[in-house]
Parts: structure tokens; sequence; C-alpha cells
């Protein structure tokens, strides 16, 4: 279920806008090794999120723990699911460049992408294909 949408211009970074998209009421926060920051970790154990963001290695330590790499291998196979509706946007509604110079078009775009996505999700639920409706 997409909840909120961010979208900005080629010259702000993903990981900018990031902080924008947390709710407050997620059990967990889940993102890859380039939206690790301590700031980050920080709010979420504020806000009493959970923090399910991979780790990178640094400078300082060039090779992650053991540890640290089952961590990351667990949180990429719940994080697999994110990236579904990202693959629809591109392979189903054409997506894969956006088509409006102007941003608050493709803003819009994008919100009604994310709601077709999200009635499409909810119709699959509601009447999952050889089940019981729920």
């Amino acid at each position: 279920m997409i909840r909120r949408v961010e979208v900005s211009d080629a010259s702000i970074t993903d990981t900018e806008a990031a902080d924008n998209l947390v709710c407050g009421d997620e059990k967990a926060a889940y993102g890859d090794q380039a939206y690790y920051t301590h700031a980050r970790h920080d709010r979420l154990a504020k806000a009493g999120i959970k923090d399910r963001l991979m780790r990178r290695p640094n400078k300082h330590h060039p090779e992650l723990p053991a540890r640290q790499k089952l961590r990351n291998r667990l949180i990429a196979k719940v994080r697999a699911a994110v990236e579904r509706p990202f693959a629809v946007f591109k392979e189903r509604y054409g997506m894969r460049r956006l088509r409006f110079f102007n941003l608050a078009a493709n803003r819009t775009q994008c919100i009604l992408a994310a709601c077709a996505y999200n009635l499409r999700t909810m119709i699959g639920a509601l009447y999952p294909p050889g089940g019981k409706p729920a």
C-alpha cells in the first residue's frame, strides 16, 4: 500500500526526501544502504520506529561484520516487495520516464499512478484469484 508520494526534480537525491515519507505510525522503516545516516537512525528511534535500514561499510570499517551482513540479507528479503510498485509503474503504466516538463503535472501523474496501484492491490486482496473473497 502506497501511503505517501514525494516528487522532486533531478537535482535532489532520493535520500534527501526520505524523511518526508515517514508517516510516524510505522512499526519499521526499510531502506537500502544509501538511506542510513546516524541522524535518521536517531529520528526513527526517537519516534519509536524500528530502524531496518541496511548498513554499509565505510572508510573506518571497510568490511561489514558477519552479523551486519546477515542483517542486510534479512532486510533485503522484505525490501524486495517494496520494489514491486516501481516495476508496475514502469511496465504497466508506462512511467519509465515522466512525460511533462512541469513538476506539478509530473507530481499529479505520480499520485494518480499510486492511487491506481492501491486500487489494484486492494481488489487483489479483497477478491484473490481462485480463493474466497475477503
